[in-house]
């Protein structure tokens, strides 16, 4: 099938990240190698109780409203799994951000009593939360914006220790090659800070019909720019050795229950 081999070729770009031992560090790396530094973002995950599902969205997109009637500057962008093991949570996320916006987001936070307000609005219908931190990896994601994408698939990876310079070498490589080739497709990499911490490459699609296989596809991209499949190919190898653990879930952005425009 198509898609299984699309997912493959997807599997082994993640796998060329396998060595970064932390996020964490990885992190520091971006800030320190972005000038703006606005890479940063804030996501929490919520697990709703099975059968409020309904209420909870309508909570949800009344707590949005009020947050921005408030005049909060930050927005917050909620996604829902549509593919996965595990479909009964909600990601709210907020990006590209420096460290210091989420200090004036905390001030904000406090000054308007909105952990009260979440706790009166949202709180009844959720039985878990948690939240995190991620840093977007500015020099080797290939994303090209566009506001039609609609679902987001997402390969969460965690890794073996080991050979971090070699692997930020080989996706410099990579970034190279799809941007010398101008291929029209985007990824985006971020690295989790928090919990287990781990990778995750994102796809974005317009619809589901753009998970069909891309032509040319990445291996030929790239094989392209080193000169030979079996160069690609010895590559994908080297690194897909290095993951320890894996997962992939797809995404469908929530407008309606976001901040409102």
């Amino acid at each position: 099938m198509k898609f299984r081999y699309h997912t493959t070729l997807l599997t082994a770009l993640l796998a060329l990240v396998a060595a970064f031992a932390s996020a964490s560090a990885f992190a520091a790396d971006e800030k320190k190698d972005d000038a703006s530094h606005r890479n940063i973002t804030s996501e929490w995950i919520l697990w709703v109780k099975r059968g409020d599902e309904q209420a909870f969205e309508a909570a949800i997109k009344k707590y949005a409203a009020w947050r921005k009637d408030q005049g909060e500057n930050t927005r917050w962008d909620i996604y829902q799994p549509v593919v996965g093991s595990d479909l009964d949570h909600y990601v709210i996320r907020s990006e590209n951000h420096t460290w210091a916006d989420f200090d004036a987001n905390s001030k904000w936070a406090m000054e308007h009593k909105a952990g009260p307000q979440y706790m009166e609005d949202v709180a009844p219908y959720v039985k878990h939360e948690e939240h995190y931190f991620s840093a977007y990896d500015t020099k080797r994601s290939h994303w090209m914006s566009d506001e039609g994408y609609r679902y987001f698939a997402v390969y969460s990876y965690h890794f073996k220790p080991g050979s971090r310079d070699t692997v930020k070498n080989v996706l410099s490589k990579i970034h190279k090659a799809v941007t010398d080739e101008k291929w029209p497709h985007s990824y985006g990499i971020e690295y989790t800070i928090g919990g287990k911490e781990g990778m995750s490459v994102v796809m974005p699609m317009k619809n589901y019909a753009d998970m069909e296989e891309p032509n040319p596809n990445l291996m030929k991209v790239v094989a392209k720019s080193l000169g030979s499949e079996t160069a690609a190919k010895a590559l994908w190898h080297d690194f897909a050795m290095a993951i320890h653990k894996r997962s992939m879930a797809i995404y469908m952005h929530r407008p309606d229950l976001s901040t409102p425009k």
